[in-house]
């Protein structure tokens, strides 16, 4: 498992993913938004993404980067509902945080789900429970990485 412990080389790890300052795959993330927001309002929760949520699509939708290798592990940017049980366990979240949630990215290995807010706050919902990540993306994934992770508890409103 890399660790990533400056902006650098966070980068270094988003560029190997396929990543590059300015990218923007525009509308080609309109459809998988679309389908996100669709498969969530099919059991019975509404989401909206924020313009943090849009903005960091657009910038890494559709990177796949390597968590470790053994067990095979990556996380994958793209807004996606993994399991059914997810819409409602994002919407209790979003509750207790008071603040909208938006799936940005997920784990291959458990499925666990990557969320921004409208501030642009990350939070990892696993089967574990709700963490908070950080307030940009660079401490998000630097985070991530580590396992160093704050308990989304401490963020209730």
């Amino acid at each position: 498992m890399p660790m990533l412990s400056t902006p650098a080389e966070v980068d270094a790890w988003l560029t190997e993913a396929g990543w590059y300052p300015g990218r923007d795959v525009g509308n080609d993330a309109i459809g998988a938004i679309a389908a996100v927001v669709e498969r969530y309002r099919a059991y019975g929760v509404e989401i909206v993404p924020s313009a943090a949520a849009l903005a960091f699509i657009r910038e890494h939708a559709f990177l796949r980067a390597v968590i470790d290798t053994a067990p095979k592990n990556s996380v994958i940017f793209a807004p996606r509902l993994v399991f059914k049980g997810d819409a409602e366990e994002t919407a209790e979240l979003a509750g207790k945080l008071g603040a909208e949630l938006f799936p940005v990215g997920y784990d291959t290995y458990d499925g666990s789900t990557l969320l921004l807010d409208h501030s642009g706050r990350f939070f990892f919902s696993h089967h574990t429970g709700a963490y908070y990540l950080g307030s940009e993306k660079y401490g998000a994934i630097m985070s991530l990485m580590s396992s160093e992770m704050v308990d989304a508890e401490e963020y209730f409103v």
